[in-house]
């Protein structure tokens, strides 16, 4: 294995390193995040990686129990194997076991990414309904997803049951209870750590400020230990905020995720934390009443970014363990409103503290457009049913109609790319829509954009938005959220699909046909964000969090 690819916890016997030299970057960091877990629940033992490679669509297998029972790799042979020794410490058991514990690791393929590793769903009658309705009738899909979304929203309206009586404590109390050992106290040499929970590592706004946190805890001099708690190829683990740092990608077979304690034990037992930071981890959060228990004084924080309609997302989950935990980082004034005045969590309890490092200065400038090109609109973010793409086609479906000349770029990746694929086609826009993926950075469509549209169902506040009134562009958004904090009048449309096309198309024209407008349009917006940015930034509230911690 290469430099960057060692850990503290455990070892790789010489005779190794060069078949695992063999695997691509990303395929060795998915090896060292496996290992780490495996040498974590086996302290001190010798460790035998069965290392496989899986399919294209194919989940990485690293830590689940197709890992312990051998099913991980297909017909049980593996391509390579892997020798190891645990360097974690443990107190449950008195010592290792004599012969190698055998694990079977399935790594994801060279060419994997998050579209082609979609994980399967069940095959119901409504999802393949609602699958059929994507493909050939979006617009009336919009319609049964805004019915979804109002009953959502009522349910939500109201304070969630907390501990123990919410339902996501139903298995989980019952495996905290269970857990008879009390971890022992890490070694007097361990360094500094945060503990970081994710939902996975890869393109995400929520994952982002995530690194960037991690990031901020390396530069603090304390050692980042990152849980990811979601099946991905995790194709960020190359990141380099991510080196040097301890990562475990916990992997689970379909969709079962039971409550792991025994990973949050060797973790107490082997790092010295200051503080727990939580970027949307339901791991993390289903462990808080174990790991509070053990040790109280640990400071605790989470960032949070959007009611999601189903349950409340990770806010509701966070309202649900507010005991737990010591800050609530909200991004925006409306998921403050509903943490204080809906959930009723102490307000002394939430810092407010938006993402706008990205955002304007006092150098950045409107960006005139090329007279001679055609009006150029984009969207930037995942392929995914939250962000809505299927409604940005039909946008741009509607514009060519106009017979005006513009030009459409849709820039991202994820689980709705064949649905994106197939509406453009059905749509018949190959000639006008431009597919941009990670290859390309966001500055560079930004750069070839004269109005970001951000189509979302439900969002808290886009890094998007600010990045492109950063870059000189401005921004036409659904009312979702705290969008409207930026985003305001002509600029903001309705929600629902059909109202939404019907503004943004009368917006777009008015906009194309007038200079002078869309700047003062991208002027608005860049005040609101300078009066916005007076608040403590994230950024600036997490270097002081983990100064603390580590005081």
């Amino acid at each position: 294995m290469n430099t960057i690819d060692r850990s503290p916890l455990f070892d790789i016997a010489a005779a190794d390193e060069a078949a695992a030299a063999e695997l691509t970057e990303l395929q060795r960091a998915q090896l060292v995040a496996a290992a780490n877990y495996h040498a974590l629940r086996n302290p001190g033992a010798r460790l035998e990686l069965r290392v496989g490679i899986g399919e294209i669509a194919q989940m990485p297998a690293l830590t689940d129990g197709s890992t312990v029972d051998g099913t991980a790799i297909a017909h049980g042979e593996p391509h390579r194997t892997v020798h190891a020794r645990s360097l974690a410490v443990g107190s449950i058991q008195a010592s290792p076991p004599d012969r190698p514990v055998i694990r079977w690791i399935r790594l994801g393929h060279r060419d994997a990414t998050p579209a082609t590793t979609e994980p399967p769903a069940p095959a119901s009658i409504p999802r393949r309904v609602y699958r059929e309705l994507e493909r050939r009738a979006p617009v009336v899909l919009d319609t049964v997803r805004e019915t979804i979304m109002r009953r959502r929203e009522r349910a939500i309206s109201g304070p969630l049951p907390r501990y123990p009586e919410c339902r996501s404590a139903e298995e989980s109390a019952p495996v905290i209870d269970a857990w008879p050992h009390a971890p022992a106290a890490p070694p007097a040499d361990a360094p500094a750590a945060v503990l970081f929970g994710l939902h996975w590592l890869q393109t995400g706004g929520a994952e982002r400020w995530a690194v960037e946190s991690i990031q901020l805890a390396k530069d603090a001099g304390l050692l980042p230990v990152v849980v990811t708690d979601q099946n991905s190829v995790h194709p960020w683990l190359t990141r380099p905020e991510l080196e040097g740092c301890v990562v475990v990608a916990l992997s689970f077979r379909e969709h079962l995720h039971r409550l792991d304690i025994a990973l949050a034990h060797a973790l107490l037992e082997n790092f010295r934390f200051v503080g727990a930071s939580l970027h949307h981890c339901q791991w993390l959060y289903l462990s808080l009443p174990w790991i509070k228990r053990h040790r109280p004084e640990l400071p605790v924080a989470d960032s949070l970014h959007i009611v999601e309609y189903l349950g409340g997302g990770y806010p509701g989950i966070a309202a649900q363990y507010d005991a737990f935990i010591d800050t609530h980082h909200a991004i925006s004034p409306e998921l403050v409103r509903w943490l204080t005045e809906v959930q009723g969590i102490d307000e002394g309890k939430i810092a407010l503290a938006p993402l706008t490092t990205l955002t304007v200065d006092g150098t950045s400038r409107f960006e005139p457009r090329d007279p001679r090109a055609p009006f150029t609109v984009s969207f930037v973010g995942r392929l995914s049913r939250q962000k809505r793409p299927d409604v940005f086609l039909m946008l741009v479906h509607r514009l060519r109609k106009t017979g005006e000349p513009f030009h459409a770029i849709m820039h991202g990746d994820g689980e709705m790319r064949d649905i994106v694929d197939g509406l453009i086609d059905r749509f018949g826009l190959r000639g006008v829509i431009e597919q941009r993926y990670e290859d390309t950075p966001v500055s560079d469509t930004l750069g070839r954009t004269d109005l970001l549209v951000v189509t979302s169902i439900n969002e808290g506040l886009t890094l998007t938005t600010f990045e492109a009134v950063a870059a000189g562009v401005p921004v036409l958004s659904a009312d979702v959220g705290s969008q409207r904090t930026i985003v305001q009048g002509e600029m903001l449309a309705p929600r629902p699909a059909r109202p939404f096309i019907t503004a943004a198309a009368r917006a777009v024209s008015r906009l194309a046909a007038s200079e002078k407008l869309r700047e003062l349009r991208w002027a608005e917006q860049r005040d609101r964000v300078a009066e916005f940015g007076d608040l403590q930034s994230a950024h600036q509230w997490m270097k002081e969090t983990l100064a603390q911690w580590h005081a």
